[in-house]
């Protein structure tokens, strides 16, 4: 090969500038790429695992909320059920001594207790006596046999309510572990953010503080009436679903539909925070789901009635259970215990 050639001459000055290049130079930029990489990583993880420390929190409290009113129905029904099971005792035991009074007495024919009345007056307030006396026999009879199924109804509501609460607290105690584990790792990751990913961390963490006040601050006063007013979802512009009035009135489909096994909560959580931070309401058509975000709006069919509801809470914590209506979205829907509805999901029209 000619070494006066253009070709050789590039060659050599390539070889003998790589070996005047010091060894890390080269190294540099691919080191700070793969430093950065980390970074981003780091930062993308820590931003999910806040995401993932405020559903945990909002789900605690949602929790809280369900098992401080479980033990509330607990205390009610264990009263009910003391007082059903004097009752049916006392009913019982009246009932049985009225028997021996008139089937063990000396007059226990009623044709002679009549016939022994010695004026027509006294034929018929004995005739009356007897009238009452039988229809005394009769109410305790069916008291007591009321008062014997609502013994056993109560104690087995009240087995049920103490399973929800065994249940409940173990799902807290799950959520507290994977809480305490999401914190940890959190913690570590933030030590190693850059200061402009740890400011990006603060100003998501104030947002998330803003929104809940937010929902807290959008809760409708309790004593007012909410009505429900007619609305519509696109495209079925034909058909009319009810709304609250507090919520939009126009809605589009987004093609998302199934169908969900739905329960509903009332009267106990009136007035109670939600996961979401707002007040719970159970007039105003709202509803709780385990994992879909909070402003979720879904349009309900049930037959031939149909409304929005939007999600404000947590739960169901019941295996099974996939939405946890109002109680005004249940009674618009024609349901008092569970019922399988359609669900499709909806955006609301700003106008």
């Amino acid at each position: 090969m000619d070494r006066n050639s253009p070709i050789v001459a590039t060659l050599l000055a390539c070889f003998v500038a790589a070996t005047l290049v010091p060894s890390g130079a080269l190294a540099e930029p691919a080191a700070s790429t793969q430093v950065q990489t980390a970074l981003d990583e780091a930062t993308r993880r820590v931003l999910e695992l806040e995401q993932a420390i405020e559903d945990h929190r909002a789900e605690a409290v949602a929790i809280e909320e369900r098992i401080a009113v479980t033990n509330l129905r607990i205390i009610a029904q264990r009263d009910a059920l003391a007082e059903a099971r004097h009752s049916l005792v006392s009913a019982r035991t009246a009932y049985r001594f009225r028997m021996v009074d008139i089937y063990k007495s000396s007059m226990a024919d009623p044709m002679t207790v009549l016939l022994s009345a010695e004026s027509m007056s006294d034929f018929y307030s004995r005739l009356l006596m007897l009238t009452r006396i039988a229809m005394r026999d009769r109410r305790m009879y069916e008291e007591a046999t009321v008062a014997a199924a609502a013994a056993e109804y109560h104690a087995a509501y009240l087995e049920d309510l103490k399973a929800q609460d065994v249940a409940l607290r173990q799902l807290q105690r799950l959520r507290g572990d994977e809480l305490e584990k999401a914190l940890a790792e959190q913690s570590t990751l933030v030590e190693r953010l850059t200061e402009e990913a740890k400011r990006l961390l603060e100003a998501r963490r104030r947002a998330n503080l803003s929104t809940r006040k937010q929902w807290r601050e959008s809760s409708i006063p309790l004593e007012d009436a909410i009505a429900k007013v007619p609305g519509v979802v696109e495209p079925y512009t034909d058909l009319v679903y009810l709304v609250s009035e507090y919520h939009p009135r126009r809605y589009r489909s987004l093609g998302r539909e199934e169908y969900a096994l739905c329960s509903w909560y009332g009267n106990e959580f009136h007035g109670r925070p939600t996961a979401s931070g707002q007040i719970y309401n159970q007039n105003d058509f709202t509803c709780a789901s385990r994992t879909l975000p909070f402003g979720t709006r879904l349009a309900l069919t049930r037959g031939e009635r149909r409304i929005v509801v939007v999600v404000t809470d947590r739960g169901p914590f019941i295996a099974g259970r996939d939405l946890d209506l109002s109680r005004a979205a249940a009674q618009a829907l024609g349901f008092s215990g569970l019922a399988t509805v359609h669900v499709e999901y909806v955006e609301a029209i700003r106008e």
